[in-house]
């Protein structure tokens, strides 16, 4: 599965979906981030530091999303904060 998706992708309706992000990783790459799925990718293969609290917590919230165990909104702003705190830029 692709990590992430162009910005001008459509998001695919049947994964758990929030408000789309746009994220610019290193390289100047942005992405399209649809969901928990999606974000949990991302933060597991884009992480500066994979021992920040942050980062960590945001990956959590994305997975207990993807496990019904918390709203898709809660993880969105879990994931938002994460890639500010990385520095990879959410729009």
């Amino acid at each position: 599965m692709e990590e992430g998706m162009h910005p001008n992708e459509i998001c695919n309706p049947t994964e758990i979906q929030w408000q789309p992000v746009i994220v610019r990783l290193r390289g100047g790459i942005e992405r399209k981030v649809c969901g928990p799925l999606q974000g949990f990718e991302i933060l597991s293969r884009h992480m500066v530091g994979p021992n920040s609290n942050i980062s960590a917590n945001a990956a959590r919230c994305c997975r207990l999303a993807l496990e019904r165990k918390m709203t898709p909104e809660q993880a969105r702003q879990a994931f938002v904060a994460a890639t500010m705190d990385q520095e990879l830029r959410a729009n």
